[in-house]
């Protein structure tokens, strides 16, 4: 199944809207953009700096100062859609313009931008949210889950016929947004980890149980954390090597997706700091795995010396 897919975010500050055009605008390294594929891209608006002054122009002089400016939409569908690089892709874009245009009016959206230099491509807008009263009233746009899941109804419904359908309605399964999945990666070690403890040998000492519970769970984040940055690495090789094959670099970044996807929307100074974090938990289940194995190898070397002095006797 192929779904419709819209995304907000909610921008407090200019600083906030200054960082996020500046990903938008590719002013800044964007990792998870392919620079041969960016000049591809397409905005109404020329430039950032034109995006950010149409955004304080539509704003009233009198607002609450935690108010939100702007509302940044992503709009994109399913990476398996065939509709993808056909016709139908620019009637899904034009769709979406039509869509946004209708709920908040054109002259409350500052800017708009396709892109199609990262795996899927996708539209971003930036949309100063004035209600009918004239107010800056984000709340009365994106306000509560009934309000978000209508808004997610009737976007599946005007591209339904393309062959998008909306996600499943009232679902359990939530969408994790690219903040909090930076969150929990900078926060790893505040989670609780669940997993199948080993059954402890006949005369087993304590301690040696909890080495082993310990190995276990390292062996299970380890592979993990490892194949993340090995296709991290393979990944930006490729994106950088003209003669690797265009179909290995396509399965490459496939692979990567998932962490491409958890990028969207930050600032470079979060990317790195994403990066760092990744690379220190690895460098840390690494140290402990080695601080296991010396454990296991002293707790070998004593058996080898007890046995030889009292059982091989």
């Amino acid at each position: 199944m192929n779904y419709a897919i819209l995304r907000t975010a909610k921008l407090k500050t200019m600083g906030n809207i200054g960082g996020s055009l500046a990903h938008n605008y590719r002013t800044i390294n964007t990792p998870n953009a392919d620079p041969n594929r960016t000049p591809k891209n397409e905005h109404t608006v020329a430039t950032s700096e034109a995006v950010k002054q149409a955004i304080q122009d539509r704003l009233p002089e009198k607002r609450r100062s935690d108010a939100v400016l702007c509302i940044e939409y992503l709009i994109t569908a399913s990476s398996e859609w065939e509709g993808w690089g056909t016709s139908k892709e620019a009637d899904f874009f034009e769709r979406a313009d039509q869509w946004l245009t209708d709920k908040h009016g054109a002259e409350n959206i500052a800017g708009m931008s396709i892109h199609r230099d990262v795996s899927t491509p996708q539209l971003v807008a930036y949309v100063v949210p004035i209600d009918q009263k004239g107010k800056l009233n984000c709340k009365d746009f994106l306000g509560g889950r009934v309000k978000l899941n209508q808004m997610q109804t009737d976007f599946a419904k005007t591209v339904a016929d393309l062959g998008l359908m909306r996600g499943k309605e009232g679902s359990k399964a939530k969408h994790t947004n690219i903040k909090a999945y930076y969150h929990d990666i900078n926060h790893a070690r505040d989670f609780s980890i669940t997993t199948v403890a080993p059954k402890p040998e006949m005369f087993e000492s304590k301690a040696r149980y909890g080495e082993k519970v310990t190995a276990t769970v390292i062996e299970q984040i380890e592979p993990t954390v490892k194949a993340a940055n090995s296709i991290l690495m393979e990944y930006e090789k490729a994106r950088n090597d003209k003669s690797v094959a265009e179909d290995s670099y396509e399965t490459l970044k496939k692979r990567v997706e998932p962490y491409l996807v958890a990028i969207e929307g930050l600032n470079q100074e979060e990317i790195a700091r994403l990066n760092e974090a990744m690379q220190l938990e690895s460098r840390k289940i690494s140290v402990e795995r080695d601080e296991i194995k010396k454990a296991r190898n002293v707790s070998k070397d004593s058996y080898i010396v007890f046995k030889a002095k009292y059982v091989d006797k």
